[in-house]
């Protein structure tokens, strides 16, 4: 009893941060969808990746060696597993409970110590806001290159170069690993709170700015006929997606974010057809499914990340035979109606 009151306490903030992302990224995501750009958000958080390794070796000097050899602390060490979520929280819970003799609050005070590094780090949001600009400029008139082409060129250049980076880094492997699965299970209060009003504020901004946004992301040629300037627009959307992103991987990796965009979407897509209808599926799924992941991560002591993925995989393969049941539902009620009518 002990031990679960201690899981629970641990997974309020994770579970809000979930919540949180949800909301935000499951609408996004529906533009996404249906602009057709699948891979934006892996083009734009590899910037933000990239940024943040660009930024580590700026940072460098050679005080830093020592921290960087042979000789760290097994605390460093602790850390870098929970960064890269291979610590679980029962077993995180317990060290700290065993090392201090400390209560279950005391002990999951002690976590922030795994705060991360800022509101919005410059070097990830610079990269990630380039990429923005590079892709709202890369889309070209023609269709000899399609633009998901063009993003599919800047996320393996991207990743490339952040490969390369890191081949120089001596824990290359474990940072690589904290930017694909992210530290979700080990979010406290400040974080979730700092990244829930940005989220609230590009939120607003979305709410203002839903009829251009939709439009262009309807029919790009239909908006640009219509005398919308749609490459501006586009870098307003892409920059408001890259600050989006670039907190979202610093918090949940580069696999949970793209998750989070793309499979709440899609599941709603299954379902119904009206875009709106569609925002309120792809919330309850981002959220519901995402707070089923943490939960299973918790209690079967799993890496919080890859199990967040996973549980979005299986959502999504749920959602296509049950999505048919609702279609054919709602269109024998249609045809029942207009009999009726």
């Amino acid at each position: 009893m002990h031990h679960a009151y201690g899981l629970l306490t641990l997974l309020v903030w994770p579970f809000a941060a979930c919540v949180s992302m949800g909301l935000l990224h499951g609408y996004a995501g529906l533009h996404v969808l249906r602009r057709g750009v699948i891979f934006v958000d892996l083009a734009l958080a590899q910037m933000a990746a990239l940024g943040a390794v660009v930024g580590l070796f700026f940072a460098a000097h050679p005080g830093h060696s020592e921290a960087h050899g042979d000789h760290i602390p097994a605390g460093q060490v602790h850390s870098a597993r929970l960064a890269s979520g291979q610590a679980s929280a029962g077993d995180e819970l317990e060290r700290v409970i065993e090392q201090t003799g400390e209560t279950v609050q005391n002990a999951t005070e002690d976590l922030d110590e795994h705060r991360g590094q800022g509101f919005l780090d410059f070097w990830p949001t610079a990269f990630a806001l380039g990429g923005a600009v590079l892709l709202a400029f890369s889309r070209l008139g023609s269709n000899r290159i399609p633009h998901e082409a063009i993003i599919g060129v800047i996320y393996v250049v991207a990743a490339a170069t952040t490969v390369l980076l890191l081949s120089k880094s001596p824990h290359g492997h474990e940072q690589m690993e904290a930017m694909l699965t992210g530290k979700l299970l080990f979010i406290d209060r400040v974080e979730v709170l700092t990244t829930g009003a940005l989220y609230a504020g590009l939120g607003l901004l979305h709410v203002l700015l839903f009829r251009p946004f939709l439009a262009i992301s309807t029919s790009s040629e239909g908006a640009e006929k219509a005398g919308m300037h749609v490459r501006l627009w586009d870098t307003l959307f892409y920059a408001m997606f890259a600050i989006m992103v670039t907190r979202s991987v610093a918090v949940a990796g580069v696999l949970v974010v793209f998750s989070f965009l793309i499979i709440p979407g899609a599941c709603a897509a299954l379902f119904v057809d009206s875009f709106k209808w569609r925002i309120v599926i792809a919330w309850l799924v981002a959220s519901v499914v995402s707070v089923l992941g943490m939960a299973i991560s918790a209690v079967w002591d799993l890496p919080s990340g890859s199990t967040v993925v996973a549980t979005f995989g299986a959502a999504l393969v749920v959602s296509i035979p049950l999505g048919r049941l609702v279609r054919r539902w709602l269109h024998c009620k249609e045809e029942l109606d207009v009999t009726t009518a």
